[in-house]
This record gives C-alpha cells, structure tokens and sequence, in this order.
C-alpha cells in the first residue's frame, strides 16, 4: 500500500512543479511538519547567479520523504499541505491518483474501494466523523485506530436505537447481539420497503430473513476484529487488507441502518439519524 501512495507521490510531481513556486514548495514542506531546515540552502537566484531549480528543490523533497519513518503519510501530510493552499488542484490531482487505486476527498488520499463511502450524507454528524476518521487513519496506515473508530461509529447507532427503544444496557449484550438487535427494530420498514417491489409476502419473509441474516453475520465479523485487530483491544500488526474488510462490514451495517431511518425522521422522531 505504501508503495502505491509512493507512486502517487512521483505522478504528482509535476503537478506541484508546474503549479507551486520555489517559496511555495518549501511552505508545503515547513507546513506538512518535514524538516524544511535541511533544503534552507537550496536558493533562488537571479540570472546570472547561479541557484537551485525546482527540479532540484523537488528531489531533496523526495530525499526527506525517503528518510521519514513513515514515507506514506508524509505524503499525505505534503498532499493536504498543498491543498490547504491550493484546493482548486483537489480535483486534478484526484484524477491523478486514481491512475493508482486512490482518491483524494476534503484533501486526504484514500483508497478507490471502500464501500459505498459517498453514502455518508445519510449519516449524522457524529456517525460522518467517525467515519471519515477510519478512512483517514486508514490512509495514514494507522490500521488498529481506523478499526477503533469504524466500531465508534458503529457503537454510536446500535446506542441510540437501544436508548430509543428501550432496549436495555447495549455493554449487557455481545457485539454481535447489539448489532442484530438494533437492527430488528426496523423489521417494519425494511418490509414496507420490500412490498414496494413484490406482493408476495413468502418473497419479502425471505428478503427480510436474509438480510437480516447478512447483517448479522457482517455483525460477527465486526465483533471478532473488534476483539483482536482495534487500539483499545487488540493486535497492532493486523494485515491492512483485513481493516478494509472490516471498515466495509461496519459502513455495510450503518448504511442499512440509517438509510431506512433517515426517510422517517420527518415523520416520525423516534428514528432520530
């Protein structure tokens, strides 16, 4: 994974030699907290006066990012430098990481596969911080915390249907029981909104037991990462693969919870996402 942010890097060093001046580049670098001292003698001079290109200026840049002890999120740190400066690039230099899996979204690069990530606007602000926090610690290689902050997220829905509903204390029930639990108060909608494209009820049974079943089962997946793969619980060196598996599950989990509450909060405020 770091290779391919490393790759984005080298695609986008046109972009910043065409768009930053030599000033500029050196800000980006002061403000992405890299040690801006070491390339303080690298100058601009005028003609006739021998001084630094930005090519050059741009390869000690590299030298420093091939010296940090994470190369991928100095990058990502550069990447939301510039854009802090210059955000109408966001869009171009999107379309450039693309070209390697990645995307940038609100100036941080993440990965091009995670899971129906444009449906946060159903989300409550909470829940979209959250998330937006496990994409983020994501891209940074920070896999233990994004798992944190996915089960954050996902603690925070499961908290409030308890609470709405009555349903007791959340911590009494394991984490797969809190999950299905919460989730089987929306029975109801979720088969109002399955008799809106078949009248057979034997139909909508099945459609409301599978899911219902796909959303327990995403709920075990959870709870065994949650156990053995979070920064509150568990192991620091799980494979990053595995995170993305889990991120997908949890956004799985909230999408199918507050896409159906979300169409009932004007009428009803029970369902308060």
């Amino acid at each position: 994974m770091e290779a391919d942010i490393i790759k984005v890097w080298r695609a986008l060093r046109p972009t910043v030699k065409e768009n930053f001046t030599f000033n500029e580049t050196k800000d980006v670098v002061a403000s992405a907290a890299l040690p801006v001292e070491e390339v303080a003698h690298l100058q601009q001079k005028a003609l006739p006066a021998k001084g630094a290109s930005k090519g050059e200026l741009l390869d000690a840049l590299d030298g420093l990012i091939a010296r940090e002890p994470d190369p991928g999120k100095a990058i990502q740190n550069l990447i939301a430098a510039m854009l802090e400066q210059k955000r109408y690039l966001e869009i171009r230099m999107s379309d450039c990481a693309e070209r390697f899996g990645w995307r940038i979204v609100d100036g941080q690069l993440r990965p091009l596969d995670f899971q129906v990530e444009e449906a946060v606007n159903d989300f409550s602000e909470e829940v979209k911080v959250l998330l937006n926090n496990a994409y983020r610690r994501f891209s940074e290689s920070d896999y233990s915390g994004a798992m944190t902050a996915i089960c954050s997220a996902l603690d925070t829905v499961t908290n409030h249907l308890y609470s709405v509903h009555d349903l007791g204390n959340p911590h009494d029930d394991s984490y797969q029981q809190r999950v299905s639990r919460s989730f089987a108060v929306l029975e109801d909608v979720y088969r109002h909104r399955f008799s809106q494209m078949t009248d057979d009820n034997s139909e909508v049974n099945k459609l409301w037991q599978n899911y219902r079943g796909s959303i327990n089962q995403a709920a075990y997946v959870m709870g065994s990462f949650r156990r053995n793969a979070s920064d509150v619980h568990g192991l620091s060196g799980c494979p990053p693969q595995l995170i993305r598996h889990a991120i997908d599950s949890g956004t799985f989990i909230i999408r199918s919870i507050t896409s159906e509450t979300s169409e009932n909060v004007q009428r009803d405020n029970k369902y308060g996402f």
